[in-house]
């Protein structure tokens, strides 16, 4: 069994950045930390710094005193005034990829144009995207929908830092033939770009792909449908415990991306896990191969003394 880990797999600078932004928090022991929303969508990152006493908090009310760091996905503009209010220290982690799609969807709403913004309705990011205009975004998730909106004498089109490229492409074309002045403005993160298409053209070569990820990451998601388009069997976990050997059954080359908040740590780990497995299934095989043996001679002794002539 041979294993291939996807160039770009795992930690993105912004997903790095939030996580050093924290511990430079801890390490000051000002007060009470917490984050706006789990800080990456990584269970056992956020469970582990829980572990380290920051706290996870779904609203700035919540918390009575102490330090509230903003996650990677960003917050709204209301979150971080009712936080500044209560006298909380604001401690900002926002990808900085993030922070220029929130600036430029500001800018564009105020210069009039009908934005439109390719993503998840309910993703965290896209939210502090529309809580940080003044104006409206028109979120869009496919190019179905892109081909239902009204025309407009100027549009303007952006889209979550985690989409897909080609997706982005095809909305594009669909809006070209709504408005008489288009501006596309590209925000999808240029690691994701170049970890998709890393991930894609693995699992064209490889006879099973692994995705390695939190099930609540929008990143890692894409990943698999990528992987998935390609025609290879392809599964998502969290952790090397989720992996079946059954899913390895005459596979010799197997391939591992991670989405942008998996650590190393859990890519060694699958490793790891993949070559126990391909220990396991030698030792089968190596059992089997004896047991014939010890079945024919016991076989030959039991007959002893019987005619087999026909």
């Amino acid at each position: 069994m041979n294993i291939h880990i996807a160039d770009k797999a795992g930690f993105c600078f912004g997903v790095k950045r939030a996580l050093d932004i924290v511990q430079d928090v801890l390490k000051d022991g000002q007060g009470p930390v917490c984050t706006l929303g789990p800080l990456i969508h990584n269970p056992r990152v956020v469970g582990e710094l829980g572990a380290q006493g920051v706290q996870v908090i779904d609203d700035p009310d919540a918390m009575e005193s102490g330090i509230m760091v903003i996650r990677s996905h960003g917050a709204t503009r209301d979150e971080v005034e009712r936080a500044t209010l209560k006298g909380l220290k604001v401690v900002d982690a926002t990808c900085p990829c993030l922070k220029q799609a929130q600036k430029r969807a500001h800018e564009l709403c105020s210069e009039g144009y009908y934005v439109v913004l390719l993503g998840e309705r309910n993703h965290a990011e896209v939210r502090s995207i529309l809580g940080s205009v003044d104006g409206t975004i028109h979120v869009i998730e496919s190019v179905e929908e892109a081909r239902e909106l009204p025309c407009s004498k100027k549009v303007a089109l952006l889209s979550q830092t985690t989409q897909r490229f080609e997706d982005f492409q095809e909305v594009a074309c669909a809006l070209l033939p709504k408005t008489r002045e288009f501006l596309i403005v590209n925000t999808i993160c240029n690691a994701t770009v170049k970890r998709q298409n890393a991930a894609e053209a693995l699992a064209k070569k490889v006879d099973v792909m692994l995705v390695i990820g939190g099930h609540n990451s929008a990143n890692t998601a894409r990943l698999f449908e990528i992987c998935r388009s390609t025609g290879t069997p392809v599964y998502q976990i969290e952790s090397a415990d989720e992996i079946r050997p059954e899913w390895f059954v005459a596979a010799s080359e197997i391939g591992i991306t991670a989405g942008a908040s998996t650590p190393q740590e859990q890519i060694e780990e699958v490793v790891c896990r993949m070559k126990e497995i391909e220990e396991q299934g030698k030792t089968r095989e190596s059992e089997q191969e004896v047991v014939p043996e010890e079945v024919a001679s016991k076989s030959g002794d039991s007959m002893a003394g019987y005619d087999l002539a026909v």
